[in-house]
């Protein structure tokens, strides 16, 4: 430790003692900073977009045939065994037609590439394609499916 240093050390000292008896209007007024906005891509901000969901949750009452058949294919050979169904997910339409088309384009004319859509993002100002003001995302998806069994579009 050299005189410098140790001087300092002292007059820190020194002016600390002193400012312990000042009010706190007098510190010196500290400034703002704002959180970096959150963007999706460069020039999105996440704010402007919704991620659309993989699966849609369903109310496991509306489905109770697809619960019990589900049970007895997982108990197998083994009836004394105990399956409780906590949810039930239903595979978002919406999701599988947008994840088909982007792997198409992405693919091109290679077929033996592949890829994993990972998340799929929505303006919150564009309208939901299909969506009934009073329906619920399950309705939605069951119109979808009855369409297509149909095969209407």
């Amino acid at each position: 430790m050299g005189v410098r240093s140790w001087l300092r050390a002292r007059l820190r000292h020194i002016v600390g003692s002193r400012d312990q008896g000042r009010s706190r209007r007098s510190a010196p007024a500290k400034t703002l900073v704002q959180a970096p906005v959150k963007e999706i891509a460069p020039g999105y901000p996440e704010s402007d977009w919704v991620e659309v969901p993989a699966y849609l949750p369903v109310d496991s009452s509306e489905h109770r045939v697809a619960c019990i058949i589900a049970s007895a294919i997982a108990a197998g050979d083994h009836p004394e065994s105990n399956l409780t169904v906590k949810r039930v997910l239903l595979a978002n339409p919406e999701h599988q037609c947008v994840s088909a088309i982007a792997t198409a384009i992405g693919a091109g004319d290679r077929e033996e590439s592949s890829f994993v859509v990972r998340r799929i993002w929505r303006d919150k100002r564009a309208p939901v394609p299909g969506a009934r003001s009073d329906a619920t995302p399950a309705d939605a998806a069951d119109d979808d499916l009855a369409k297509m069994m149909a095969g209407t579009d």
